[in-house]
């Protein structure tokens, strides 16, 4: 049984800050967080049965890296939304751009 992926217009954008917050860190890096990422992005294809956190949000973490992706299920129509790629360590009060 497999299912289509859409992602978010906000999820997209949070992955390439990601990718280039760890290639800022480290040159490679970032490719490494996108591969885990689509490593886990294919588990969803057929398993997206993941822990319910939210309601209808589930979640599922990235092992290596501290971010996880947010996403409901629609067992209807076979479809998996992700919703959200988000870093489980971010400090709203840090990450706060001031002006």
């Amino acid at each position: 049984m497999e299912f289509n992926v859409t992602i978010l217009k906000r999820a997209d954008l949070e992955i390439e800050e990601a990718y280039l917050y760890y290639e800022s860190i480290q040159n490679g890096l970032g490719e490494k967080f996108i591969t885990e990422y689509e490593n886990h992005l294919n588990t969803l294809y057929n398993i997206p049965f993941f822990e319910q956190k939210y309601n209808v949000i589930r979640i599922l973490p990235l092992k290596k890296f501290p971010y996880s992706i947010h996403f409901t299920v629609d067992e209807i129509n076979k479809i998996v939304n992700i919703q959200a790629v988000i870093c489980n360590y971010q400090n709203p009060v840090v990450t706060r751009i001031k002006i």
